[in-house]
This record gives C-alpha cells, structure tokens and sequence, in this order.
C-alpha cells in the first residue's frame, strides 16, 4: 500500500467541513450524549488516529478513523473505496453516530435495519457499519468505473436518485482520507511498537540461523511462516496485506492463513483464543504491548508473533515495517497478554 495516502488528484489535506458538508444528512438526527459515548467505546477498540482532522471535531475524527480503518480492511487496502464510503458517511450523518433519523435509519450511514442493513445494535457500530456498506459497495458491477457519488447511490438508495447529494463531499472526502492515513502513519502514532531489533538490519531483525522450533503445533508454525514470509514489508496503518500491514492487519492476517479469524482490532485481539502463560508461550501465539500510544489503561496498542527462542516478529512502525525484535526489547513498556488463537491444537 505504498502511496496509500495519494488519493484523488488536487484534494487539500487541510481543509474545513461547514454546513455545506453535512446538508444532505439525514433529516432531524441529533446526537445523544449515550451516543457520543459509544463512539469513543468503540475507538478505543482499535488503534485509531489520535491526532486531529482538520475541521472536524473529536467525535467525527474517531468515527472518519474507524471508517477508514474498516473500509481498507474490507476491500484489500483499496483507497477508493474508503474515500466512497468517508463521502457517504459525511451526507449522511456529518460523521456523526447518529441514534436515530428518517424512519428507522441509524449510524453513520443512516442504515436501516428494516431493510437487512443489520440490527440496530449493529448498524451504530462504526466497524459494523462500514464493512456491511464496502461488502455491498464492492459487489456492485463496475463499481470502480462509476462516479463515486452513482456508486454511492446504488449502494444507499437514498431519496436522490443520480446520487447528487453525495457529490460535493466528494473532494472533502479525500482531505479527510488523508487527514487520517497521514495521522495514522505519524512515527510514534497508533499501533506502533518501538525499541531495536534483535538482529541485523539487513535481515529485518532475523537472526542467522533462526527456525521454527521442533514441536510447534502446525496452525502455529504455519502461522511463524507466514509471518516470516512478510519480513520487511512496510508499515501503513489499517492496511491488512498483501503489500502492507498494520500490527493487527498482520497477526489478523497470518491467523486467517491457517483458517483462525481474529478482528482488525488490537483491543479484541487480546480476548480472542485462550490465554496463554508468557513464561512458556508457543510459537505463533499473540504477543500484546501497550504500544507506544496505547488506546487506554488495560486496552493493548501494539501485538506481534512469538516466534520462539525470545523473538516476537510484528508490524513495528514505518521505520522498521515487519521485522523481528527480541522479548525483552518487545515487552519493555509492559505487558498486556499472551494469547492462543488455536489453543489445544
């Protein structure tokens, strides 16, 4: 995913969301305190941007985040189809996890679940939300080809019928798209680990001479060889693979391989699976940090692979990308858990 952050030609990072921007959202939608609330809940689930978007205020910049993340995840880093749905979020709810609007329509997408879009639960999750319009946005034929705003309008079948409505946060979309790539990529930002690697540069931290130790279970050592097969591969925040991971993209990413689902998000990584002890952990096992910007106290920020012989392989930063980094030096800033995806394998 390198040039993640280029997106549509002439679109300004720096820009200002008025009320020209939120005009077509959804009709009489406020937002209530519980509402507010759950969105900063629910940024806390993954590694979201900290910093600001500019024009938008807290709540918007952790909603356009948690949009971005799960729009990149769900259409394999494709940025048009983040910026598409950031642009239908903008009409439709100003960013705003709206609790309620036209007839039973909820969330940032103003989604109804009369109309199988999920419950009402589910369509107020920012994650849920965005990955249920991407799944739908990219079966459409031709998608891609299609002005955004018509591929938008396929999608929502909103009351404008070429879409029109969604056309002028076309280009503001994109500002915010690189507002927050830009903010997530920060050396330091979210989901990023720190300290040196355990062995040489040339070999991403590799030391000579390592294997994959006799005795692993299989899931697991499939899961190290997978890993190990993305040393040296960039870090870009939200990004799943192939070209480019974040820390969770990668652990997320090397499970499924052996067919073990786990969530684009650090913070649930760490329930998901078993516990599993840090004295004796088995290759392959989720290695959980604080990061060096952790979500919150207890919430992990950064994962990695436990490799065996005291060496964790993650998605360090964009400095390092995917490299390899002895135990010590991983867990330096603490340790949050030691976790199982596969247990009793």
């Amino acid at each position: 995913m390198k040039g993640v952050a280029l997106v549509a030609a002439g679109v300004a990072v720096a820009f200002v969301v008025g009320l020209a921007v939120i005009a077509g959202g959804a009709t009489g939608g406020t937002v209530t305190n519980a509402a507010v609330l759950s969105v900063a809940q629910l940024a806390t689930r993954t590694c979201s941007v900290s910093g600001p978007v500019p024009g938008l205020g807290a709540s918007q910049a952790a909603n356009a985040g948690q949009i971005v993340s799960a729009a990149l995840s769900a259409s394999a880093e494709n940025t048009r189809a983040a910026q598409i749905a950031v642009m239908t979020a903008m009409t439709e709810s100003g960013l705003e996890n709206l609790d309620h609007g036209d007839r039973d329509s909820l969330g940032l997408f103003q989604q109804r679940p009369s109309q199988g879009w999920g419950t009402p639960a589910q369509v107020m999750d920012p994650t849920y939300a965005t990955d249920a319009f991407v799944k739908r946005l990219l079966a459409l034929p031709g998608w891609q080809t299609l002005p955004p705003w018509v591929a938008a309008q396929a999608v929502q079948r909103s009351k404008y019928a070429d879409g029109s409505n969604y056309q002028p946060n076309w280009t503001p979309a994109g500002a915010v798209l690189s507002a927050v790539l830009a903010d997530g990529n920060t050396p330091g930002a979210c989901g990023q680990g720190g300290g040196d690697l355990a062995g040489p540069p040339s070999g991403h931290g590799l030391p000579a001479g390592y294997a994959i130790p006799g005795g692993t279970p299989a899931k697991h050592a499939a899961v190290v060889a997978f890993a190990l097969a993305q040393l040296g591969k960039p870090y870009v925040w939200a990004a799943a693979g192939p070209a480019s991971f974040d820390c969770s993209g990668l652990t997320m990413a090397a499970w499924a391989s052996v067919g073990v689902p786990l969530d684009h998000y650090t913070g649930d990584q760490q329930t998901e699976g078993q516990p599993a002890t840090a004295a004796t952990p088995v290759p392959g096992d989720l290695v959980l940090t604080p990061g060096s910007d952790s979500p919150g106290p207890g919430i992990a920020g950064h994962v990695g692979i436990y490799l065996g012989d005291s060496l964790v392989i993650s998605a360090i930063d964009p400095q390092y990308g995917i490299a390899v980094q002895s135990w010590s030096t991983f867990v330096s800033g603490g340790l949050i858990a030691v976790r199982d995806p596969a247990p009793g394998e």
